[in-house]
């Protein structure tokens, strides 16, 4: 069997980017009706110090869930499956908020199975994203957004307001209930190949292409690339383990901000996987 061992990082939204320009809109202001400042405490460093730690919180708790579905290597229950082989793994890590998604495909085994020469292994594909707008996610640090109370936390932590500049970052206690409010807004994929065979022919269709390992170019006759994505603010990692190579670390690493390559790479890895997640909710 030919085989491809790929790891990093999503789903549909996978060949999904922004079609607007790639410099984000800036972040909204403070809210309405407040004043210039509290205790000496400026209104607008306070709200930007949140706002960006919630808008940062984004890609952690969308990292988080993503590496919850890992499977170990080993377990003792005699009814789990752990992870055999990683596969290839992407990464879309984005200005724009709260864009970007993260997928992995992984060979898994059941654990009755043993660890020598298992039978009963499948393809198993993961995935982490988020199903809401920025707008959203500024929602939250407007509800939650306290001067008063926010001012006094720093007095009490012996922070005066000329330490709250530009690289200031708080959750001002609030780390709780943002983080489940964010979370609520991701969206994650656990699906093996026995439930969607789609899941073996991404791996399948990435396994087939031929890579030639030349410095030079494209040899006379290779086809144009195709059209160029719009503009995204993305940064894309595709990230293949190369298993014909048994006795050495071999790893591919792509990378891209848009580009038309990828996208084609991207849709013959998870089309088919979205190909099945679409049938069953049809």
């Amino acid at each position: 069997m030919k085989r491809i061992f790929l790891a990093a990082s999503a789903l549909t939204l996978a060949l999904s980017v922004p079609a607007s320009a790639s410099v984000p809109p800036p972040p909204p202001p403070p809210p309405d009706g407040l004043p210039e400042s509290h205790d000496g405490y400026s209104t607008e460093a306070l709200w930007y110090a949140y706002l960006y730690w919630v808008r940062g919180e984004t890609a952690v708790r969308r990292q988080a869930a993503f590496d919850a579905l890992r499977l170990p290597g080993w377990s003792d229950d005699p009814d789990a499956w752990r992870t055999e082989l990683e596969g290839p793994s992407y990464a879309a890590i984005s200005w724009w908020i709260p864009h970007g998604n993260l997928f992995a495909f992984e060979e898994v085994c059941p654990v009755s199975a043993g660890y020598d020469n298992p039978e009963g292994c499948l393809w198993r594909y993961r995935s982490a994203f988020f199903t809401t707008q920025a707008q959203d996610v500024h929602a939250i640090a407007y509800e939650t957004f306290d001067l008063a109370v926010f001012a006094e936390r720093l007095r009490q932590q012996g922070v005066a307001p000329d330490a709250v500049g530009h690289d200031f970052r708080s959750d001002f206690g609030l780390a709780a209930e943002v983080h489940a409010r964010l979370d609520a807004m991701i969206q994650t994929r656990d699906i093996r190949e026995d439930v969607c065979p789609g899941v073996r022919d991404g791996i399948e269709s990435l396994a087939a292409i031929s890579l030639p390992l030349s410095s030079y170019g494209p040899p006379a006759g290779t086809p144009p690339p195709p059209p160029q994505a719009p503009p995204s603010g993305d940064r894309q990692t595709l990230t293949i383990p190369v298993g014909f190579y048994p006795d050495m670390d071999v790893t591919v690493t792509i990378e891209s901000t848009g580009a038309g390559s990828m996208n084609a790479l991207l849709s013959g890895l998870i089309g088919p996987v979205n190909a099945c997640i679409q049938a069953a909710q049809d």
